[in-house]
C-alpha cells in the first residue's frame, strides 16, 4: 500500500512506527468503548495521524517562510531529547518545519475565543460530579517496620494478639499506639489522610470497609511495614468552591475551543488536497 498527500509519499516505515506508537492506547479506548482491536483498524487510524501531519507541514511551508539555520540549530540545542533519535541528516529539516508547524498552530490559536464567565460558571453548574472532595479516611495507626522489631511473621503474630487485646477493651487504642508503633515518635500514630486510587486496590478495599471507631486487620505495605489502623472519621463527598477552579475550567474550556478549530483547519485541507491510497 503506498498512500500520497499532494504527491508526498508516507514512508511505511514511518506508519509502522506510528501504528507502534498508537497501539497501547489505540487498544484501551477501544475496549473501553465495547469494541474489539483490529489490525487494519488501527493500520488506518496512524495513516490518518500522518496524512494530517503531512498536510499541516505542507500547509506551514506554504505560510510561513523558512527559519534559517541557526533558528534551527538553536531550537534543536532547546529540545534536544525530541531530537536525539532522529538522524544528524534530518534534524535540521525537522527542526525547520517543527518551528514552521509551530507558527501554524499560534496562528490557529489566536483565531480562538475565550471562553467568558458565564460560559465558565455554566460548565461548573452543568457538571457538579466533576468538582466534588471525594471521601476521605480520617485514620490513626499501628505501624510495625518489618526486620527491627522482628521477622515479618513474628510482627504479625504480635499485631494479631494487639488486636484480639484492643477488641476486647483490654489495652485502649491511644495506649497500644505509644507502646507499640515503630512510627509513633514522628506521626504520633496519625496517618495521612485516604481518599480512592492512592493505594492497591485491595489495601484500599479494607481501609473503606472500616466503621467509624473499628480496627482492620493486619495490613501489609510491600515488604516493609505492616499495620493495623483504625478509622477514626469518614469524611462525605463534598462539593468544592467554583471560585478554585474557575481558571481551571476557562483553560480546559480554551483548549477544548482550539481542538475543534484544529479539527475544522484539518477537514479544511482535507478537502482541498490530493490524498491516494494504492495498492
Amino acid at each position: 500500500m503506498t498512500t500520497t498527500v499532494n504527491g508526498m509519499a508516507v514512508a511505511e516505515d514511518k506508519i509502522a512506527e506510528e501504528v507502534g506508537r498508537m497501539r497501547e492506547n489505540y487498544e484501551a479506548y477501544v475496549r473501553e468503548n465495547g469494541g474489539e482491536p483490529g489490525e487494519a483498524e488501527l493500520r488506518e487510524w496512524a495513516e490518518e495521524n500522518l496524512i494530517e501531519a503531512e498536510l499541516f507541514r505542507q500547509e506551514a511551508a506554504a505560510r510561513f517562510p523558512e527559519p534559517s539555520d541557526a533558528r534551527a540549530q538553536q531550537f534543536i540545542r532547546e529540545n534536544a531529547d525530541a531530537f536525539e533519535a532522529v538522524p544528524e541528516a534530518e534534524r535540521l529539516m525537522q527542526s525547520k518545519d517543527a518551528l514552521r508547524a509551530r507558527a501554524l498552530m499560534k496562528e490557529i490559536r489566536k483565531g480562538v475565543v475565550h471562553p467568558d464567565a458565564d460560559e465558565v460558571r455554566r460548565y461548573y453548574d452543568e457538571n457538579p460530579e466533576e468538582f466534588v472532595m471525594p471521601e476521605v479516611l480520617r485514620l490513626s495507626h499501628i505501624c510495625r517496620i518489618i526486620g527491627v522489631g522482628g521477622s515479618k511473621a513474628e510482627l504479625f503474630l504480635d499485631l494479631l494478639r494487639l488486636k484480639s487485646e484492643i477488641d476486647n477493651y483490654q489495652i485502649p487504642w491511644v495506649e497500644a499506639v505509644e507502646q507499640y508503633s515503630d512510627t509513633f515518635e514522628r506521626d504520633r500514630g496519625v496517618f495521612e489522610p485516604v481518599s480512592r486510587g492512592e493505594f492497591p486496590q485491595d489495601i484500599e478495599d479494607k481501609l473503606f470497609a472500616l466503621e467509624p471507631g473499628t480496627v482492620s486487620d493486619v495490613i501489609e505495605f510491600g515488604e516493609r511495614t505492616l499495620h493495623l489502623f483504625k478509622l477514626l472519621a469518614k469524611d462525605p463527598p463534598a462539593p468544592m468552591p467554583f471560585k478554585e477552579f474557575r481558571d481551571s475550567i476557562a483553560s480546559m474550556l480554551f483548549n477544548r475551543k482550539c481542538q475543534t478549530a484544529l479539527e475544522a483547519f484539518y477537514d479544511a485541507l482535507k478537502a482541498k488536497a490530493v490524498i491516494r491510497r494504492e495498492a
